[in-house]
């Protein structure tokens, strides 16, 4: 069954999970501003303090079933097959919406040297896509060594970024009032809606079975990713607030390259962009991997068929990188104009979505297979898969709230389509019973991936 190369060292998990939560930050903050304006740091802290319970569930399950597709797997055990299939499906939207964000965000940080119209943004985004899907059938080690440098550099820029702000003279305490100038109501919304901006520790599970360390130590890359998004995010956000206004920030285009350019540090802003370009062209490579080893995963489940499993010379799903890149555009050309809100509403409901029942399985794994081995274990157990599940409901409520029309349509759409694919597989179920017989991989199956 495993074919993957085992290639991804900590430090490669750290950098590809935390590159996809940081990625276009500099872009997304009008968004994170408009939500609850300076408030929106204390609403990225709340919101970190509930992923964190989230990410030890992760921690436990993920080292106890360590296969690609991991929440699928994670769920087909807990609950059936079947149900895995469903939330295996909606996984695999996380990761197609995840790719249009990022690729816009590399225009829209282009924008900053040469203003771009929205359909010049959204070519821009499409070439980026699929010239990004050959780099994608190259080996792991190449594609994680290169974010790796990247996501460092990064880091380092957007520290010495948000230091250079709060320490220029334009920089006020008083400019950051009101704190919450959405009220309670803006503050509720972002502590459910900013779920997106940690969106990517979930890659790990999608990446475990190409680790090269222990199973016990997955909890590391989890923190570590956490606590550096939190970091980079709580420095922009203060950085940022206490220079220009929660009103600057909606009228203007890329904000952190145009504060620079405020305190008179041009050579910053320039740097920021390059950076932060470059960087995330490499965070494309995670979350497109991670896409298709979700696709992969369920091939191996036989909820797929067993094409999306086939591998090439490189260690790659190369036809699942296919599927992974088709839909990615599909969810590129039909974004309205105001793309973020749109990814923002749709990608905090289907995270929603999927942490809550991978939350439901941890609980229900913990008395329906505790002799299985569990080479990390939550600590507070029950307490953490409690916290994580009312948590969750809460993200879906407030992604529902704020999505519009058109996210609900397109959401129909990939729902629709799914369903078809499901359909596929029970018919093969029946015509060719020997193929494809379903399959859940457990904790037996672990100890061959190890």
């Amino acid at each position: 069954m495993n074919n993957l190369r085992k290639d991804l060292s900590l430090v490669h998990i750290v950098a590809m999970a935390a590159g996809g939560m940081i990625a276009a930050w500099m872009v997304e903050i009008k968004y994170w501003f408009e939500l609850s304006g300076p408030g929106s740091f204390w609403a990225l802290i709340v919101c970190g303090v509930f992923v964190l319970p989230l990410c030890l569930v992760y921690s436990e399950l993920n080292s106890m079933l360590p296969f690609a597709g991991g929440e699928n797997i994670w769920i087909s055990n807990a609950f059936s097959w079947d149900v895995g299939w469903y939330f295996g499906w909606v996984l695999y939207l996380l990761y197609v919406l995840a790719m249009p964000t990022v690729a816009y965000g590399i225009a829209t940080m282009s924008a900053y040297f040469y203003p771009l119209s929205f359909m010049q943004i959204k070519i821009f985004a499409l070439i980026t896509l699929i010239g990004w899907y050959f780099l994608t059938n190259l080996r792991i080690k190449f594609l994680g060594d290169i974010q790796n440098a990247m996501f460092w550099i990064m880091i380092a820029v957007s520290l010495c970024v948000s230091v250079n702000f709060l320490l220029s003279d334009n920089w006020s305490y008083a400019t950051l009032k009101p704190w919450f100038p959405s009220g309670f109501p803006g503050f509720g919304a972002a502590v459910g809606l900013l779920i997106m901006k940690f969106v990517g520790f979930d890659m790990i599970p999608q990446l475990s079975e190409e680790i090269n360390f222990p199973r016990k130590h997955l909890w590391k890359a989890y923190v570590a990713s956490l606590g550096l998004t939190a970091l980079i995010y709580g420095l922009a956000i203060i950085g940022v607030g206490g220079i220009v206004t929660t009103e600057w920030v909606a009228q203007i285009d890329i904000v952190d390259p145009r504060v620079a350019d405020i305190i008179g540090k041009h050579y910053l802003a320039i740097a920021v962009v390059i950076v932060g370009v470059l960087s995330i062209l490499t965070t494309l490579s995670g979350f497109w991997l991670s896409a298709s080893r979700t696709l992969y995963g369920a091939a191996n489940q036989r909820q797929l068929s067993a094409i999306f499993a086939k591998i090439n010379k490189h260690g790659q799903p190369w036809i699942a990188n296919i599927a992974v890149g088709l839909f990615a555009i599909y969810f590129t050309v039909f974004a309205p104009d105001d793309w973020l809100n749109y990814i923002y509403t749709l990608y905090g409901f289907a995270a929603g979505v999927v942490y809550l029942m991978v939350s439901l399985s941890f609980l229900r794994l913990r008395k329906k297979q505790p002799e299985w081995n569990r080479p990390y274990k939550a600590p507070w157990g029950i307490s953490m898969g409690v916290v994580s599940v009312l948590f969750t409901v809460w993200v879906i409520y407030s992604s529902l709230s704020a999505m519009t029309a058109t996210s609900f349509y397109i959401l129909a759409g990939f729902f629709a389509t799914g369903a078809c694919f499901h359909l596929y597989a029970k018919h093969m179920q029946k015509t060719k019973p020997e193929e494809w017989a379903p399959r859940v991989l457990s904790a037996v199956d672990a100890d061959v991936v190890a």
